[in-house]
């Protein structure tokens, strides 16, 4: 054998384990609060998302779920280099500790109000109103963002509400809602129908809109801030970039949204994927 040909093997030899390498998925540790346990509920659809955006990369990522509380899946976040959230808000503080992916997975409609037994409430409120005018007790989910501006007005005013921590907080805030233990709580309209439409006493729910919150809100993918976090974001971005990615998402806030809340999400989404895509 040449010394030519033992070179050029030798050479195929060296850059085979590095092809190998570069065939394995970037694995990322999914931490979530989501508790398929509840009621044998199936996944959740932003989770199908996550799970349609893993399938669609084709083994260039491999997703591990764990559950995690709110509190503690941004612990994880922070002390860990591997570790990506979903559905989560942009928030100025997050933006500085979190690599956010550039186009959302959901939108929601904004966070309401979610009264049970009071009829003599506003359809409009004002978290300042709700506490000091009408003296409400309101409960929330320690860790979880609601928006700016709730989250800006909860950070002044943390003594006029009801902190519940735990992976199941926001299956048992709407729980002790309904048993009277709050007044209210802060949740989207959607998810809680979602959780509660069968049981006959969400007639007596109603859905307060809370004054200067935005229509709409997103839900990103967050990563930790490394190398592994900026691969992880660039691929879950490139993903979201694609029509059949988007029509997935398009097609199922068309399916989870009734009118006019529909049309809304639908505009926003499209909005924030820069593109004019119809819901099939």
């Amino acid at each position: 054998m040449s010394k030519f040909v033992v070179g050029m093997l030798i050479g195929i030899l060296a850059v085979m384990p590095s092809l190998a390498m570069a065939k394995k998925p970037l694995k990322v540790q999914i931490m979530t609060d989501f508790a398929s346990q509840i009621d044998d509920d199936p996944l959740n659809i932003a989770t199908r998302f996550m799970l349609d955006i893993e399938k669609h990369l084709n083994g260039a990522i491999a997703l591990n779920f764990i559950p995690a509380s709110r509190l503690r899946e941004w612990q994880q976040l922070h002390t860990m280099k591997n570790v990506c959230l979903y559905n989560k808000t942009k928030t100025p503080e997050r933006l500085e500790n979190a690599l956010f992916s550039t186009y959302p997975i959901m939108a929601f409609p904004a966070n309401r109000l979610v009264v049970y037994n009071h009829p003599e409430l506003p359809e409009n409120i004002s978290l300042s109103d709700a506490v000091n005018k009408y003296d409400l007790t309101i409960g929330i989910a320690s860790g979880r963002s609601y928006g700016h501006e709730i989250d800006d007005y909860i950070a002044k005013h943390n003594e006029s509400f009801m902190v519940l921590g735990g992976t199941t907080s926001a299956y048992r805030l709407s729980q002790m809602l309904f048993q009277n233990k709050f007044d209210a709580i802060i949740e989207y309209s959607a998810v809680f129908i979602s959780r509660h439409g069968t049981d006959p006493r969400i007639e007596n729910i109603r859905y307060l809109s809370v004054d200067n919150t935005n229509q709409a809100v997103f839900g990103y993918i967050a990563c930790s801030q490394s190398e592994l976090g900026k691969q992880a974001i660039t691929l879950f971005d490139q993903a979201l970039q694609t029509q059949a990615v988007q029509q997935i998402i398009l097609q199922s806030h068309a399916q989870i949204f009734a009118p006019p809340e529909q049309a809304l999400m639908l505009s926003a989404l499209q909005d924030a994927f820069n593109v004019a895509i119809p819901a099939r």
